[in-house]
């Protein structure tokens, strides 16, 4: 068996290149040069990908995200902080440590500091704003050992300054975009300044346009209250932080409203804490206190809490399966939600309506009319979050209906009649929605930008998803863009993670993008990790042969042509276990040239008298097909038989070869093969 031929230690001169650059990532970016930057970035990040970096280099590539407007890029390399504790080089810890407290303290700085950890690793779990504690507090006890060392009693201070004033360290650059039509996150903290009223309000407002993020910001930047607004800030904290004492928090609020006379906001807490309960499984006590707090809004003069009623009213029915009585609700409030001239919840009553006709399986084409008048109303209202899910209801009838030409008419129609002013996050899904479209009739060039400028927008208000990136993957393959696969595959890749067939396929592209560049080491590293995935995952099928294929065809330009063999074989196992002969021959035939290839004559000997067995097995197929295999079988012979001083048996198999090849019209092959026969007869091969 020859060496496997995986990437070089990242230790040499290649690791040496990488740290170059990644030192420079910082200062581009601080003189201006963002686009020098930004490819210097990527570069660093694909030759990083799968290889044991040192932890400084990542310490960089943290610090540049957190100073470039690109926190939310750089909260996956958090990730490494399992295991960072353990490392033996310590300012390697004390300079990512350093560097994620940057990191961490930008994002709690810019509102994300209630956001929970979620990567994998001891804190997992823990908000970013005590997380940047946690790192500050690692970096300076990392930074106080190293200076005793140095000081040697001495009482250095150098390390700690020196930790000290990189997590302290300010933005060089507003935002640098690391991929085209990428876009600055969108700012969710609140205008400073505003009283708790004021904050209280505009996290009601985000509430009922369904933004959390910018709720939890408002809410987070509150401190303490007045009597008059502590049941509104108390409810809106349960609801937008729950856990096990949400229903004790809701009803805390509730009688603060009750104290206050409050009955309207009173009954709106009771709708929402009996859709609590029935999700806490106290369905009877849940239906029946949202069941009478709706009615008791109904009967009331303020149409705007009564039709936020019905909604509710309507959510807790159709959960307990009483659609017919949900839809009554619904046709309720949104009756009363048009003479109340209010778009928001007028649009939220029409779309949860095409949600529960959907999912009911019932008529598709009354549905598509809910939903595009969802759509207008919240186009109105300029709430792009739910207009996203209203056009993700008309495309879900559309779909059930089989109508999906009509379904590209609606997205473009949306697309040149949306206002200028319109949601930006609507305007992006719908690019989406037509990339997808582009990509499914094989117009991947088209598809392109669509797909760039969907994630862009997305990813600036955090809600950008697989499927997008995914998307763009697509696009960029099925349109030759090989170089900008590398750049944005990895990531994808993390993000199928449980998405395995999502995830294959990606793989293969990302490994296709390294052939198709010339890069035949990377890519047999990335086909043979997936063909390990599949192997491991019980997919020995079709996926599995065609990427041990590939990964052997990578060998043999890389010269390792035993190893490349060896592929070649377990493709032809897995070929025969599922009854394809056909490709478990051709696989044969390779493998023998692989072995030839690699010196060893004896074993391209072996594999020979197995090719030949492989290629009479074939019985099934048309006749040029096996004509075709069989030329290649003697043309395969000719080339070992040749190298075994056996001539006149090389000969023979080598015209065989040749006039097959001529009368079934494959000139080339025919040409390689008088080629080769002339060779032979003169010795030369």
């Amino acid at each position: 068996m020859e060496v496997d031929p995986r990437r070089a230690d990242a230790a040499g001169s290649g690791g040496a290149e990488i740290t170059r650059l990644c030192r420079t990532l910082v200062p581009l970016a601080a003189d201006g040069k963002y686009t020098e930057a930004a490819a210097a970035y990527r570069w660093v990040t694909r030759a990083s990908t799968g290889d044991a970096r040192p932890y400084g280099d990542h310490a960089l590539r943290l610090e540049f995200c957190a100073l470039t407007g690109n926190e939310h890029t750089g909260l996956p390399l958090l990730s490494l902080l399992d295991g960072v504790g353990d490392h033996g080089d310590a300012v390697g810890r004390l300079e990512f440590f350093a560097a994620a407290a940057l990191l961490t303290r930008r994002l709690t700085e810019t509102g994300y500091g209630e956001i929970r950890f979620v990567l994998n690793g001891p804190y997992d779990g823990l908000t970013l704003r005590l997380l940047y504690r946690r790192m500050r507090a690692a970096a300076l006890v990392e930074a106080e050992e190293l200076d005793e060392g140095e000081g040697e009693g001495e009482g250095s201070t150098h390390f700690t300054e020196y930790a000290k004033e990189k997590m302290a360290a300010e933005p060089v650059a507003d935002f640098v975009p690391l991929l085209p039509s990428a876009l600055p996150r969108v700012p969710i903290l609140p205008p400073p300044d505003l009283s708790a009223e004021e904050l209280v309000v505009r996290a009601e407002i985000h509430n009922h346009r369904c933004e959390p993020d910018e709720a939890r910001a408002c809410l987070a930047a509150i401190g303490t209250v007045e009597e008059e607004i502590a049941p509104r800030l108390a409810e809106l904290r349960a609801v937008f932080f729950q856990g096990g004492d949400t229903e004790e928090r809701l009803r805390r609020a509730a009688a603060g409203f009750r104290r206050q006379g409050d009955e309207v906001r009173f009954l709106l807490n009771q709708c929402w804490l009996g859709l609590w309960l029935v999700f806490d499984e106290q369905a009877e006590t849940g239906v029946a206190l949202t069941t009478v707090a709706a009615a008791r809004l109904r009967a009331g003069t303020d149409d705007v809490a009564a039709c936020w009623g019905e909604y509710w009213l309507a959510h807790v029915l159709s959960g307990q399966g009483r659609t017919p009585e949900a839809y009554e609700a619904l046709h309720r409030g949104a009756e009363r939600a048009r003479s109340a001239g209010d778009p928001l919840v007028l649009g939220t009553l029409l779309c949860l309506e095409a949600s529960l006709r959907n999912g009911d399986g019932e008529d598709p084409v009354p549905t598509v009319d809910l939903a595009r008048a969802a759509i207008d109303a919240f186009i109105l209202g300029n709430v792009g979050e739910k207009a996203v899910e209203a056009v993700e209801q008309a495309r879900i009838a559309y779909e059930r209906a089989g109508s999906l030409d009509e379904l590209d008419v609606f997205v473009e129609h949306l697309l040149s009649t949306l206002p200028e002013s319109g949601p930006e996050r609507l305007r992006g899904h719908l690019l989406q929605l037509r990339a997808m479209s582009l990509i499914g009739t094989g117009r991947f060039a088209e598809a392109v930008d669509d797909a760039y400028v969907s994630l862009g927008i997305a990813a600036s208000r955090g809600k950008d998803t697989a499927e997008h990136w995914y998307l763009l993957v697509t696009a960029l393959h099925g349109s030759c863009c090989f170089d900008e696969v590398l750049d944005v595959a990895p990531r994808t890749i993390d993000l199928l993670a449980g998405l395995p067939d999502w995830g294959h396929r990606c793989r293969w592209m990302y490994a296709d993008a390294y052939r198709a560049l010339g890069e035949s080491s990377r890519a047999f590293d990335e086909y043979a990790v997936l063909a390990e995935i599949l192997h491991e995952s019980g997919d020995t099928g079709h996926s599995y042969i065609s990427v041990s294929m590939a990964a052997a065809e990578q060998l043999d330009l890389l010269g390792y042509g035993a190893n490349a063999a060896d592929f070649y074989a377990r493709a032809a196992d897995a070929a025969v276990a599922i009854g394809g002969g056909y490709v478990a021959a051709t696989c044969r035939n390779a493998a023998t040239l692989s072995r030839l290839r690699s010196g060893d004559l004896d074993a391209a000997l072996t594999a020979l008298d197995a090719a030949e067995t492989a290629v009479h097995a074939v019985e099934t197929e048309a006749a040029p097909a096996r004509e075709r295999l069989v030329a290649q079988l003697d043309h395969v012979a000719a080339h070992v038989l040749s190298a075994a001083g056996r001539v006149r048996e090389a000969a023979r198999r080598a015209l065989r070869a040749a006039e097959t090849f001529h009368r079934i019209g494959e000139a080339e092959s025919a040409r390689d093969v008088d080629l080769l026969l002339e060779q032979i007869l003169l010795g030369e091969t």
